[in-house]
């Protein structure tokens, strides 16, 4: 019986390729790993199975399975690495990254003391949470990048995660059949192969799924032959420390190995005890089921990506592990496959990312955006163009953050500036105002340059202070007269017949696609 070797030694790769890429091509096995812009969650994957003789007529490992997808933040930079190193494969599969959320870089809304509150009586005193402030500091500290660069690395970390687990996992099984030597072959249209049996001790042999149960693993394709759908679902633990999987691909190839389009879908299922992650109706073990779903809308044509996330979290688990679809007894889907967040559903951390860019040099246009309650009614958004001169070899990240429509609404457009959203007499209509910074990476470096940067505002009304103070240094303390009288230094549009969307693509943004 075919497997693959948990002990597999794998060499890092010996160029730069974007973060989450699965490439499938004739060979043997191995994985490429290699970093990106100095951040531990990026990384490559690629998995390379053996060709069997006597595959199905007409099906080709680059056909099959998504070549070369690739899912990025547009902060990741070409890296040259020299030499081979050995990774063992295990070290590149952990399911905890299914149930990790979305979060911010330090950097960025900081939870902020206040005083004097001028939008209130003009005493209020108290602190601002996490997360409601904007790109506050200019360089992350943890991480030494400018803040730009750091969020979007954040925000996109558990979508470029979770894809990367679920699309080595899947990868894992198509691998299992082509190296069985014609004992397994991909399925015939209108058919659906079940590998559950054979692919269950590839798995359980690697020490990073230990003690995972297997109860789906099958590929099919439809009546017409243009669609392959590969499903896994799978379960671990018992009681409070249960959880469970599910990974749907849908994948349409298209006339050559680097033409293609897909939709990814991962779910997580575990339990926990934050009342505010939960529902009361949805509890097992005296917790709350919560669901973790991320889904990844794809279109590869050569070396141009457009790629488009949604992730949430909800409340509720399968009724059943023998179920054929997990993933929509908690959460809705669009037509297309993906997260619909105009249904009420999810329960809290919704977050959509939208990229087009070309895969060999990053360069694009990107945009994230999040919510952390349905009840909300503004998200945060972060837009981005990633520029590269091949001359002086420095890519240059232009970012703007501000506030975009409801998630389930928005399409995409950045609104302007709320700059006191959860202090007294908060007013949450946006102000024709955003923040700007510009990242420069060069050569050799490791850690990008801000260069320019219009970050700073005060959080009131106004986002220019008279008599309230405010943590202006994100210090952890307020001294005597701290923030008082600080003015705002916002970026806005040339002129006032401009919204803020309107500027934005005055400097040569456009909101990408897939969003």
């Amino acid at each position: 019986m075919p497997s693959l070797s948990p002990s597999l030694s794998v060499p890092l790769c010996a160029h730069w390729r974007p973060a989450s890429v699965l490439a499938l091509v004739a060979g043997s096995l191995l994985v490429s790993a290699c970093g990106g812009g100095g951040e531990s969650v990026s990384g490559a994957l690629a998995v390379v199975p053996a060709v069997p003789v006597s595959a199905s007529a007409g099906v080709s490992i680059d056909q099959s399975f998504p070549t070369g997808l690739a899912v990025a933040s547009p902060a990741e930079r070409p890296e040259v690495l020299s030499g081979e190193t050995g990774v063992p494969l295990q070290g590149l599969l952990s399911l905890d990254t299914l149930f990790q959320p979305g979060q911010d870089a330090g950097c960025y809304g900081p939870a902020m003391l206040y005083a004097n509150h001028e939008d209130g009586s003009g005493t209020e005193s108290g602190l601002l949470p996490r997360g409601d402030l904007g790109l506050w500091q200019p360089t992350d500290v943890a991480s030494g990048q400018p803040c730009v660069v750091a969020q979007l690395s954040q925000r996109t970390a558990h979508a470029r995660l979770r894809t990367r687990q679920g699309v080595l996992l899947l990868a894992a099984l198509r691998a299992t059949i082509a190296d069985s030597s014609g004992l397994w072959t991909m399925p015939a249209a209108g058919a659906r192969r079940d590998l559950t049996m054979p692919f269950a001790p590839v798995l359980t042999a690697l020490p990073a799924l230990a003690g995972l149960n297997l109860h789906a693993a099958t590929v099919s394709l439809d009546l017409l032959g243009t669609t392959y759908t590969y499903r896994l679902a799978f379960s671990q633990g018992t009681g409070a420390a249960a959880r469970s999987g599910e990974i749907v691909l849908q994948h349409q190839p298209g006339a050559t190995a680097t033409d293609y389009r897909g939709v990814l879908r991962v779910a997580g299922f575990d339990l926990g005890t934050d009342a505010a992650e939960g529902c009361s109706d949805r509890m097992d073990s005296g917790r709350y089921q919560r669901a973790h779903v991320t889904t990844v809308r794809y279109h590869r044509a050569g070396d141009r990506i457009d790629v488009g996330t949604r992730s949430g979290q909800y409340c509720g688990a399968p009724a059943s592990l023998a179920d054929a679809d997990h993933a929509a007894q908690v959460a809705s889907f669009t037509t297309a496959g993906e997260l619909d967040p105009a249904l009420p559903r999810w329960r809290t951390r919704f977050d959509r990312f939208g990229g087009s860019y070309d895969r060999t040099t990053g360069a694009g246009q990107f945009l994230s955006v999040w919510q952390a309650s349905p009840s909300d009614s503004h998200a945060r958004a972060l837009a981005a163009t990633t520029t590269y001169d091949r001359v002086t070899d420095t890519r240059t990240v232009q970012g703007y953050a501000a506030f975009s429509a409801d998630v389930a609404t928005t399409d995409g457009s950045l609104l302007g500036m709320v700059c006191n959203w959860g202090g007294p007499g908060a007013v949450h209509t946006p102000a024709a105002l955003f923040q700007s910074q510009t990242a420069t990476l060069t050569g050799a470096d490791t850690t990008f340059v801000a260069t320019a940067s219009r970050l700073a505002y005060a959080p009131i009304n106004a986002c220019s202070s008279t008599t309230t103070l405010f943590d202006a240094n994100a210090d952890g303390t307020l001294a005597a007269g701290e923030g008082m009288g600080v003015l705002q230094t916002l970026d806005a549009p040339a002129s006032p017949s401009l919204t803020v969307q309107d500027e934005l693509l005055r400097r040569g943004y456009r909101r990408p696609g897939t969003f």
